[in-house]
């Protein structure tokens, strides 16, 4: 339909100019397949491979440690592409908790070991935390929220752990303190 003009008064009118829609005759998922056909490389089944996991690990791990954005970063990619395997037949979920663990710099490792140690005491060693357990475990410590980190003493030193208290804290003596653990009254 369209409007014709007749002495200032308008007034819808028929015309066979126009061509009337075609009836759609294929499907959706078929519409789709045309598409990605002009895109070579588009489809789903090939955006992912293991190498690209193995890249991505060994890149984190590469860089030393990390902020906390990059951790959160390496975590966001790490799970599409592991999710993306997993869906895909080509990875099994009972590895991702490993290969997460491996892209961790030992630096940080550390660090959220210990966490995780005092969140879940009763975690079997031999068994990989989950993957949320130690995102949350290692952007806990990267946040720097707290205002004392434990580190270890040097080799020689018999028991016990240096807490070097933060800039942050106001309450925080100019000097480390080192704590005795190892069970004996020597003072």
């Amino acid at each position: 339909m369209s409007v014709k003009e007749y002495e200032g008064e308008f007034t819808p009118a028929a015309t066979h100019d126009e061509p009337e829609p075609a009836a759609c005759t294929y499907t959706y998922e078929e519409w789709k397949a045309e598409i990605f056909k002009l895109y070579p490389g588009s489809e789903s089944k090939d955006r992912y491979t293991r190498n690209d996991l193995e890249k991505l690990i060994a890149d984190f791990l590469s860089k030393g440690t990390p902020s906390q954005a990059s951790f959160s970063q390496y975590h966001r990619e790490f799970q599409k592409i592991v999710k993306w395997l997993a869906d895909n037949g080509k990875m099994e979920r009972s590895s991702e908790k490993e290969k997460f663990q491996r892209g961790i710099p030992s630096t940080l490792w550390v660090r959220i070991a210990w966490r995780l140690e005092i969140l879940y005491p009763l975690h079997h060693p031999d068994d990989p935390y989950e993957v949320e357990d130690m995102f949350n475990a290692g952007d806990w410590y990267l946040k720097g929220n707290t205002t004392a980190m434990a580190s270890v003493l040097p080799t020689g030193h018999q028991g016990g752990i240096l807490l070097t208290l933060s800039p942050q804290s106001a309450t925080a003596p100019a000097s480390a303190k080192t704590i005795d653990t190892s069970g004996s009254n020597s003072g």
